[in-house]
């Protein structure tokens, strides 16, 4: 194993623990020289977490999505993969295309506890309460609020 694979190896661990400073170095240093391999599946999952790193730490978001989703087209078959563009998504406050991410990933994983546990973690939103109106429409958005206040008073919250 050559000093950049050992690197892009020691990134990925460090993003997974969530010291995202220490992995972005890391990788950065892979990147700029050029030495993700698009035929290695570490160096694809190297790249992913570079993307997230990108977000979480620098916020640049567009090449970070840009990023994730090459990751994706590449090496679709590792769950990884969609968590980190959904969680690129959530920095960059993109919340929608999170969950969409995250429920395209779970068609082909179902199982898989990363996908999962952030769809769980993100929500799940009621149906609209008028189903064939938008759910940006003034009536949705008042009728949704008094649903809201009604279900927090019967869980004994405050509205």
């Amino acid at each position: 194993m050559s000093q950049s694979e050992r690197d892009i190896n020691k990134g990925i661990r460090a993003a997974k623990r969530g010291d995202y400073l220490e992995a972005i170095v890391l990788l950065t240093d892979a990147y700029e020289r050029g030495e993700f391999t698009m035929h290695n599946k570490d160096s694809v999952e190297g790249l992913s977490y570079y993307g997230l790193c990108l977000a979480l730490v620098q916020k640049k978001y567009k090449e970070a999505i840009e990023i994730c989703k090459k990751t994706i087209a590449l090496n679709f078959f590792n769950p990884a993969h969609y968590v980190n563009l959904a969680k690129v998504y959530v920095a960059a406050s993109m919340k929608k295309k999170a969950i969409e991410t995250i429920d395209e990933g779970l068609r082909s994983f179902p199982q898989d506890k990363g996908l999962r546990a952030i769809r769980v973690e993100l929500g799940v939103r009621s149906r609209p309460v008028v189903p064939f109106l938008e759910r940006s429409n003034p009536v949705n958005v008042s009728l949704g609020r008094s649903r809201h206040a009604k279900k927090g008073k019967s869980n004994g919250e405050k509205a």
